[in-house]
């Protein structure tokens, strides 16, 4: 993340290798050339160093469409690092303030230690809300797996965790729809690395669930989410239609890239085809499977995850989890519809131990019959010979 650098002047947040002059600056001096009177404010935007409420921004670590995010310093009752979200200057139309209290009342609503979680909340002196989350330091789980060079298992370890934080949401009637890796970061809880989702942006409430009484709607045929992780439903007309499933999708697309190291479909050919093309690959266009890569059981369960159809997909975030577990414990999973070899074969991987102990036992159980029968076939050809 870049840093913005500062105006000398007056101290304003500058972009990283700004080389015009200070807009802030610049406005001042236009008011003092129209004759503006000595009172006439200018609203700046926030800079490190201002205090909002009893926070102490100190460096702007996060952008996005309504709100930015601060590293910030709680100095009382007590003293730690925070993360503070506010909503950016010109933003606060009533659509926009809805879905910045609707993401502040999602995260509110959950506990889970794979989530990250509301402190406080707030409003500045002009009217502009903020809320307070605990700072998660950490990194996107796919770069952490790969700078970790994490193997398979490890890679499933987190993921399952994801899901577990998914499943919190869910139960809790909030909908994410954008999961993807800058929303799932990594950090360490002593010495044990966990995942925390983060960002319920464009979170979606599901059955009863009032997320706020502001107003809150998606404008038609509004796309909601980012391209290479959106569901086939998100892109349609009606996003109303869209339910957990969609997350599950999602989920899917984040462990074909852990596996693999690249989505299905890259988010930079998506936008560059187009938004009509864009559609019509993400609803018809089957992804590559990872047959060459991965093959098995992992292979059938991302592609269950990633069927167009939301009715073929798992049912639950646990159901994903619970078919990760029996393929690392060697059992069935329900992503495929397997023969019975299949299910053999999962059986003897399952008890090898004990497979080896019964091919040992038969195998000398046989010798001894070939020799048995040996010993006796020759026992009988002396008796005959004698006899004759």
């Amino acid at each position: 993340m870049s840093i913005a650098s500062q105006c000398p002047e007056c101290g304003a947040a500058l972009p990283e290798n700004f080389s015009g002059g200070c807009p802030v600056c610049a406005l001042r001096g236009a008011l003092a050339l129209s004759g503006a009177s000595a009172e006439a404010e200018v609203v700046m935007a926030e800079k490190p160093m201002d205090w909002i409420g009893r926070y102490k921004l100190l460096q702007k670590i996060g952008e996005g469409g309504m709100g930015t995010v601060w590293m910030a310093e709680q100095e009382e009752p007590i003293r730690r690092g925070v993360a503070l979200k506010i909503i950016k200057l010109g933003m606060d139309t009533k659509q926009v303030i809805g879905r910045f209290e609707a993401e502040r009342q999602a995260l509110a609503l959950m506990d889970h230690p794979n989530i990250a979680k509301v402190l406080d909340a707030g409003a500045t002196e002009t009217g502009r809300p903020y809320f307070v989350m605990e700072l998660v330091r950490g990194v996107k789980i796919t770069e952490y797996c790969d700078q970790h060079q994490l193997a398979t298992r490890q890679r499933l370890d987190l993921f399952m965790q994801v899901c577990q934080a998914v499943q919190h949401a869910h139960q809790k009637g909030i909908i994410h729809r954008d999961l993807k890796p800058s929303n799932i970061l990594v950090t360490h809880n002593g010495g044990v690395p966990m995942p925390k989702v983060i960002d319920f942006g464009i979170a979606k409430a599901t059955g009863g669930q009032i997320l706020t009484d502001k107003t809150v709607f998606t404008a038609f045929a509004q796309l909601i989410g980012t391209p290479a992780y959106m569901s086939p439903e998100q892109t349609g007309m009606n996003t109303l239609d869209v339910d957990t499933r969609s997350d599950i999708y999602a989920l899917g697309v984040l462990l074909y890239e852990l596996l693999t190291g690249n989505p299905p479909f890259e988010t930079k050919a998506l936008v560059q085809a187009g938004v009509d093309e864009m559609r019509r690959v993400i609803r018809e266009q089957e992804p590559p499977k990872l047959v060459n890569l991965v093959r098995g059981d992992l292979d059938w369960i991302v592609m269950k995850c990633l069927e167009k159809d939301r009715t073929r997909r798992y049912a639950t975030a646990n159901a994903l989890a619970g078919d990760l577990e029996h393929h690392l414990h060697h059992e069935p999973v329900s992503a495929a519809a397997p023969g019975a070899w299949y299910r053999v074969s999962k059986f003897a991987r399952r008890h090898r131990a004990g497979i080896a102990l019964v091919t040992i036992f038969v195998h000398l159980l046989a010798t001894g019959v070939v020799i048995s029968t040996w010993q006796g076939g020759s026992t009988q050809s002396g008796i005959w010979s004698r006899l004759h």
